[in-house]
């Protein structure tokens, strides 16, 4: 027995003992995305800064629902800036992927896991944008009625003037009929529940809602609509809307951890 314990000690001196394994954050890229008609250097900045310190790589694009180019792409077409930035991070030396975002941009990583690209994790920071619900719907009905109509009568290349809603408040847009019911219709690609039940192959997803925002989903809506992985939490943290993101900067990094053994 005590031959066994010295041979055991060696081994693991020499860095081949299976007893335990390190995690290196340099092998794990994070796409994290900004919300509706936000920008990278705002709501999402202070975790992005945090993740780089901890050694993750980062990438924080415009999207195409920033304030300066909302709606300037269909939601799918949108997916393919994802998918410039993972392959721009696994360039970089990245071995697993998790796709990331702040409201409309945890919207949209919902949508990339539910079309089925290949990634290692998820995190939705305080989802938001629900073209589903009954309120959003009766109070966009018309516009988006119009551009239903505008899409069958074959004229979708000319922007013209649509409503949208961002935190409760109301604004308008110009943009094509076609991007504009993308992002808008009742049953189209931006609606959360559905993407997340047409997720097919289980991911580890990180889902943080704050308990001071007003449009913070339940569990049951979105979360428990994924296929279930072992390492995927719902957590809740004290913030409004735009302050899920830095309180949940411990959380992020212990479920990364966690993800990246």
């Amino acid at each position: 027995m005590k031959g066994i314990s010295i041979v055991l000690v060696v081994l693991c001196a020499l860095s081949v003992c299976p007893l335990a394994s390190a995690s290196d954050p340099g092998d794990v890229g994070i796409v994290l995305m900004h919300g509706k008609q936000g920008a990278p250097g705002a709501v999402i900045n202070r975790l992005a800064n945090h993740l780089a310190s901890a050694g993750y790589a980062v990438s924080t694009p415009i999207m195409p629902w920033s304030r300066n180019r909302i709606y300037e792409k269909t939601v799918d077409d949108a997916m393919g800036e994802i998918d410039r930035e993972c392959a721009m991070l696994r360039k970089q030396g990245a071995r697993k992927i998790v796709v990331a975002g702040q409201s409309l941009g945890a919207n949209a990583a919902l949508r990339y896991a539910a079309t089925g690209r290949e990634i290692d994790g998820l995190i939705a920071l305080a989802p938001g944008h629900s073209p589903e619900w009954p309120r959003i719907r009766e109070l966009f009905a018309e516009d988006v009625e119009r551009a239903k109509e505008k899409i069958e009568a074959g004229n979708v290349t000319r922007a013209i003037l649509f409503h949208d809603g961002n935190m409760g408040r109301k604004f308008q847009i110009y943009v094509r009929p076609d991007v504009y019911f993308s992002w808008m219709a009742p049953n189209g690609p931006a609606v959360m529940p559905k993407n997340a039940a047409s997720i097919r192959t289980a991911i580890p997803i990180l889902y943080i809602v704050g308990s001071l925002d007003p449009w913070a989903t339940p569990k049951g809506q979105i979360f428990d609509k994924a296929p279930f992985h072992p390492k995927s939490r719902f957590v809740t943290v004290t913030a409004d809307h735009l302050g899920v993101p830095s309180a949940s900067i411990e959380v992020t990094l212990d479920w990364l951890e966690s993800i990246s053994k």
